[in-house]
């Protein structure tokens, strides 16, 4: 259906409709807009109230699986706030962008399809005011020819007239008739005229006017409806990721797990202390147990405490401090060295966690220890690089550190072995000290390698060894039992290496190899020049990188 056929008469009223068509379109941008809106707010409020139920710190998180699984489900709703957030840029984005690009596009054309119908309107009534005048004056002319016939035939009757006076009416009788006649021609033209314009206009022009205001009309509505379906399959878009979240939050309610939280709970809080035992009865008749009552009552017994838990014997005051350390509070007593002022059961825990840390700063301080010997090898290859002996003293400065965490570890061992009336192991202990104090006697030699047909590869080989396998090793060997494992877990191989040239150990910790061996990686390289191996008899070292070739990962 045409509007130029159907409503050619309608034209105010379809100029209307189209106004209130890009009034509801900018009621429709307002919604999404706020529909927007309300979903920021949203995704905001939800992280607001997760960070606000989250841990601050890492040391406030709770080892209890109900806690930790309540921590998660917070996550996974950070996650759907983040979902949220997503669907607010995608509404901005994709739909009220284009609304807004939509709704200037139909105003402009509106203005232009009514102002083209206004021209088109102008013109008409400028041919039908012509046509008007084309009339009149051929009205006028045709009285005025009529009135010359009825002068011409009176004064050919009248016999009192000179006949050059009825020549002269009649002459003008013959022009009156003929500036009728050319009036008449010009009015005919000019009606046609006005006829072929008001049938295009009618036909033709306003029709496609029309035309451009329904197709104006439809593009807006269908873009609606576009945007409707869009919004939809935006929000439809993120509804997978919010269902996994979900799925999520319920994965961790699984691992809500009572009995483990029971079993925290006492390992948590448990003293290692035992119940009393039964009070001896006192026959006050008897005189040897009266005597020996006298007896016991002049020494001094010791106090006991009475809880909701129970009654233990001890020093009052030790056990007070004891008691509130396990509770959070703040005993009088002054926190010891070996956590003697916690319960046996904290204590050995406290212990524990100390010789971890320890174990992780003896790694670290060894990692490091490594970097300087390397930097001082490549310094006494290339002086041109650097000067050897200016990372002396920080090599010095390493060893003594080492030596003193070596030192504080093994004194926080025999705290662990006697808190667990064990003999402290000092014998194995002293093998790792001595390691790092034969380890620091002298500085490794740099020595350069030939390759395969005398020539020099593009690096120096560095001959001293990193020994990152050997304390952290040694100290990871060292359980929370006071003991090492006897065996150790070998490495996994990660891959594949054939040697570009050969090279010679001299130090313990690397290994031989000639041009073109094969063997395994079983650590690649971590930025100080060596690469672990593992070759067909089970030997195992490091070599230069720069002098192999890995193959595969």
């Amino acid at each position: 259906m045409n509007w130029g056929t159907e409503l050619w008469d309608q034209f105010d009223k379809v100029t209307d409709h189209t106004q209130k068509g890009i009034e509801f379109c900018e009621r429709y941008t307002h919604f999404i807009k706020d529909r927007a809106k309300i979903e920021a707010d949203y995704a905001n409020a939800l992280r607001r109230l997760t960070k606000s139920y989250l841990p601050k710190k890492k040391e406030e998180e709770s080892p209890f699986t109900v806690v930790k699984s309540f921590n998660d489900s917070l996550k996974e709703v950070a996650d759907i706030a983040g979902q949220h957030e997503l669907l607010v840029e995608q509404l901005k984005q994709k739909i009220l962008d284009e609304m807004a690009k939509l709704m200037t596009e139909l105003k402009i054309e509106r203005k232009k399809h009514i102002e083209e119908s206004k021209r088109l309107e102008n013109q008409l009534q400028a041919q039908l005011r012509t046509l008007e005048q084309a009339k009149r004056r051929y009205e006028r002319a045709f009285q005025e020819q009529v009135r010359a016939e009825e002068t011409f035939r009176n004064a050919d009757a009248n016999l009192n007239l000179s006949r050059a006076e009825v020549e002269k009416t009649k002459n003008m009788m013959h022009q009156k008739a003929q500036a009728c006649s050319e009036c008449k021609s010009s009015y005919a033209l000019v009606l046609e005229q006005t006829n072929n314009h008001q049938r295009d206009y009618y036909n033709k022009l306003l029709p496609q006017v029309f035309q451009s205001m329904q197709e104006l009309d439809e593009k807006r509505i269908i873009k609606i409806r576009e945007s409707i379906k869009q919004m939809s399959d935006v929000e439809r878009g993120i509804q997978p990721i919010i269902n996994t979240c979900l799925d999520l939050i319920s994965q961790s309610s699984e691992k809500v797990d009572h009995g483990e939280d029971s079993r925290r709970v006492i390992d948590r809080f448990k003293s290692g202390f035992v119940p009393p035992d039964d009070i001896a009865f006192e026959d006050l008749g008897n005189e040897d147990t009266k005597s020996i009552g006298s007896s016991n009552s002049s020494k001094t017994r010791e106090p006991t405490i009475k809880s909701s838990s129970g009654t233990t014997k001890g020093p009052k005051k030790k056990e007070k401090g004891r008691l509130a350390g396990i509770f959070g509070g703040r005993g009088s007593e002054p926190v010891s060295e070996d956590f003697s002022h916690l319960p046996p059961q904290q204590q050995k825990k406290q212990l524990k966690e100390k010789i971890k840390t320890i174990k992780h700063q003896i790694n670290k301080e060894s990692a490091s220890r490594d970097g300087i010997v390397k930097m001082q090898g490549v310094y006494q290859t290339n002086p041109q690089l650097g000067d050897a002996n200016s990372v002396q003293h920080q090599l010095d400065e390493s060893n003594q550190k080492l030596a003193a965490l070596e030192s504080e570890l093994a004194k926080f061992e025999g705290y662990l072995a006697t808190a667990s009336g064990d003999t402290p192991v000092m014998a194995r202990r002293s093998s790792v000290g001595s390691f790092h104090s034969a380890g620091s006697s002298e500085s490794p030699a740099v020595q350069p390698s030939t390759g395969v047909n005398g020539g020099t590869p593009n690096s120096l080989s560095v001959s001293s060894t990193p020994h990152r396998q050997t304390t952290s090793a040694m100290a990871d060997s060292y359980d929370e039992t006071g003991s090492f494992d006897e065996d150790f877990e070998p490495l996994t191989v990660v891959g594949s290496a054939s040697a570009l040239y050969p090279f010679q150990a001299t130090t313990p910790g690397s290994l031989d190899m000639v041009a073109e061996e094969q063997f395994s990686v079983v650590e690649f390289d971590n930025g100080d020049g060596w690469t672990r191996i593992r070759k067909d008899t089970g030997d195992e070292g490091f070599v230069p990188t720069t002098y192999i070739q890995i193959s595969s990962q």
